[in-house]
């Protein structure tokens, strides 16, 4: 079985998963469809637009090694056109530890699990969101508090005002309903 038949019964099962989702969704109420629906009809244009994309094209245009792009170091960026340089023959390079790097993606995870527990989706996502902002120094400490309001605020209005969804106030909800 050639690559393109892979590829095209892959995009073929997407396509239906996506079709039974809309199927579904269709027998819960109106506001339960608000989000299955929109986002299903979002990857299955998505799904159709690949599927029509990697047939007209020619099958060396749609090549990509994926390794080699995920590899590239320095100014070689994804579209540079560099390509990542082998070691030099005879030398071997110190295999990559990518333990440290997954334990600090999995202990991400945890810490925002257990604040989702403790107090609740709402703070856990303004302080997690926050904290990792200020922790990766991806933004200055303004643009970062800017950032994080913004989207707590947004996930707050999706949820809680427009689908009316009572959220879940952690373990301590009834340490602060005693002290109220």
């Amino acid at each position: 079985m050639s690559r393109k038949v892979q590829e095209n019964l892959i995009v073929g099962l997407i396509i239906l998963v996506l079709l039974g989702v809309i199927y579904l969704s269709l027998g819960y109420g109106p506001r339960a469809r608000m989000v299955p629906i929109p986002v299903a009809a979002f990857g299955l244009l998505l799904a159709i637009v690949q599927l029509i994309w990697q047939n007209l094209r020619a099958t060396e245009e749609l090549y990509v090694d994926l390794l080699e792009v995920l590899t590239k170091r320095g100014d070689s960026g994804p579209g540079s056109g560099a390509t990542a340089e082998p070691p030099a023959a005879g030398t071997k390079g110190a295999p990559p530890r990518l333990w440290p790097k997954e334990l600090a993606a999995l202990g991400l995870v945890l810490s925002f699990l257990g604040l989702v527990l403790l107090i609740g989706p709402i703070p856990s996502i303004f302080i997690f969101t926050g904290g990792y902002f200020l922790v990766s120094r991806h933004y200055s400490w303004p643009k970062a508090l800017g950032y994080t309001l913004f989207f707590t605020i947004a996930v707050y209005l999706l949820f809680v005002i427009a689908l009316e969804i009572q959220l879940y106030h952690g373990l301590i909800e009834p340490l602060i309903d005693y002290f109220r």
